[in-house]
Protein backbone atom coordinates (compact mmCIF):
# COMPACT_ATOMS: atom_id res chain seq x y z
CA UNK A 1 0.00 0.00 0.00
CA UNK A 2 1.32 3.45 -0.99
CA UNK A 3 1.17 6.42 1.33
CA UNK A 4 0.06 9.59 -0.42
CA UNK A 5 -0.77 13.15 0.54
CA UNK A 6 -4.04 14.25 -1.04
CA UNK A 7 -6.04 17.43 -0.63
CA UNK A 8 -9.79 18.03 -1.09
CA UNK A 9 -10.80 20.47 -3.81
CA UNK A 10 -11.52 23.34 -1.40
CA UNK A 11 -8.01 23.15 0.06
CA UNK A 12 -6.47 22.99 -3.41
CA UNK A 13 -8.40 26.11 -4.41
CA UNK A 14 -7.02 27.87 -1.33
CA UNK A 15 -3.45 26.77 -2.11
CA UNK A 16 -3.77 27.89 -5.74
CA UNK A 17 -5.10 31.28 -4.65
CA UNK A 18 -2.24 31.68 -2.18
CA UNK A 19 0.47 30.52 -4.58
CA UNK A 20 -0.78 31.91 -7.92
CA UNK A 21 -2.91 34.85 -6.85
CA UNK A 22 -6.34 35.86 -8.11
CA UNK A 23 -5.79 34.84 -11.74
CA UNK A 24 -9.11 32.96 -11.64
CA UNK A 25 -11.87 31.85 -9.34
CA UNK A 26 -10.01 28.65 -8.48
CA UNK A 27 -13.00 26.69 -7.11
CA UNK A 28 -14.82 27.17 -10.40
CA UNK A 29 -11.67 26.60 -12.45
CA UNK A 30 -11.06 23.23 -10.74
CA UNK A 31 -14.66 22.19 -11.39
CA UNK A 32 -14.33 23.21 -15.04
CA UNK A 33 -11.02 21.33 -15.37
CA UNK A 34 -12.72 18.17 -14.07
CA UNK A 35 -15.33 18.58 -16.82
CA UNK A 36 -12.68 19.25 -19.47
CA UNK A 37 -13.92 22.79 -20.16
CA UNK A 38 -10.88 24.90 -19.24
CA UNK A 39 -7.13 24.95 -18.78
CA UNK A 40 -4.47 27.46 -17.77
CA UNK A 41 -2.22 27.82 -20.82
CA UNK A 42 -2.78 24.16 -21.62
CA UNK A 43 -2.08 22.98 -18.07
CA UNK A 44 -4.85 20.99 -16.42
CA UNK A 45 -5.02 19.84 -12.80
CA UNK A 46 -7.16 16.72 -12.47
CA UNK A 47 -8.14 14.83 -9.31
CA UNK A 48 -5.96 11.89 -8.33
CA UNK A 49 -8.65 9.97 -6.46
CA UNK A 50 -11.87 10.35 -4.49
CA UNK A 51 -12.28 10.67 -0.73
CA UNK A 52 -15.42 10.21 1.35
CA UNK A 53 -16.32 13.25 3.44
CA UNK A 54 -19.07 11.60 5.48
CA UNK A 55 -21.81 12.32 2.96
CA UNK A 56 -20.52 11.59 -0.51
CA UNK A 57 -17.40 10.96 -2.54
CA UNK A 58 -15.43 14.12 -3.38
CA UNK A 59 -12.45 14.69 -5.69
CA UNK A 60 -9.01 14.78 -4.08
CA UNK A 61 -5.77 16.05 -5.59
CA UNK A 62 -2.27 14.68 -5.10
CA UNK A 63 0.16 17.07 -3.42
CA UNK A 64 2.76 16.29 -6.10
CA UNK A 65 0.30 17.09 -8.91
CA UNK A 66 -0.67 20.38 -7.26
CA UNK A 67 2.98 21.43 -6.86
CA UNK A 68 3.75 20.47 -10.49
CA UNK A 69 0.74 22.47 -11.72
CA UNK A 70 1.79 25.55 -9.73
CA UNK A 71 5.35 25.42 -11.07
CA UNK A 72 4.14 24.97 -14.66
CA UNK A 73 1.75 27.92 -14.44
CA UNK A 74 4.40 30.11 -12.81
CA UNK A 75 6.87 29.32 -15.59
CA UNK A 76 4.32 30.26 -18.29
CA UNK A 77 2.82 33.33 -16.56
CA UNK A 78 5.45 34.87 -14.28
CA UNK A 79 3.85 38.32 -14.30
CA UNK A 80 0.35 37.13 -13.39
CA UNK A 81 1.22 34.38 -10.90
CA UNK A 82 1.79 36.44 -7.76
CA UNK A 83 2.49 34.65 -4.52
CA UNK A 84 0.82 35.67 -1.24
CA UNK A 85 -1.42 38.25 -2.90
CA UNK A 86 -3.60 39.92 -0.25
CA UNK A 87 -7.35 39.45 -0.55
CA UNK A 88 -9.03 41.86 -2.95
CA UNK A 89 -11.59 44.14 -1.32
CA UNK A 90 -13.68 47.14 -2.25
CA UNK A 91 -14.07 50.25 -0.08
CA UNK A 92 -17.18 52.37 -0.06
CA UNK A 93 -19.97 53.73 2.07
CA UNK A 94 -23.51 52.81 3.03
CA UNK A 95 -26.40 55.08 3.77
CA UNK A 96 -27.68 54.78 7.35
CA UNK A 97 -31.14 53.74 6.13
CA UNK A 98 -29.60 50.87 4.14
CA UNK A 99 -28.43 49.15 7.32
CA UNK A 100 -32.00 48.16 8.11
CA UNK A 101 -32.49 46.36 4.80
CA UNK A 102 -31.60 42.81 3.88
CA UNK A 103 -28.15 42.24 2.35
CA UNK A 104 -29.46 42.04 -1.22
CA UNK A 105 -30.94 45.54 -0.97
CA UNK A 106 -27.75 47.17 0.34
CA UNK A 107 -25.65 48.95 -2.29
CA UNK A 108 -22.02 49.82 -1.61
CA UNK A 109 -21.46 53.33 -2.93
CA UNK A 110 -18.02 54.75 -3.76
CA UNK A 111 -16.59 57.42 -1.47
CA UNK A 112 -16.68 60.92 -2.96
CA UNK A 113 -13.44 62.72 -3.76
CA UNK A 114 -14.44 65.98 -2.08
CA UNK A 115 -16.20 66.46 1.25
CA UNK A 116 -19.85 67.43 1.03
CA UNK A 117 -20.30 65.97 -2.45
CA UNK A 118 -22.84 63.19 -2.94
CA UNK A 119 -21.41 59.72 -2.47
CA UNK A 120 -23.08 58.59 -5.66
CA UNK A 121 -24.46 60.59 -8.60
CA UNK A 122 -27.95 59.24 -7.91
CA UNK A 123 -27.84 60.11 -4.19
CA UNK A 124 -28.34 63.72 -3.13
CA UNK A 125 -27.08 65.26 0.10
CA UNK A 126 -29.82 67.05 2.03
Amino acid sequence: MMRLKVYPAAEVAYVLRRELGPMRAWEDALADMRRGKTSVDGHVLLPFCQIHDGRTWRPAYSAVDVRTFIEAVRSDRPAEAKRNEPPAYKAGGLEAADLLLAWHHRKLLPFSARPGAPAHPLVSVV
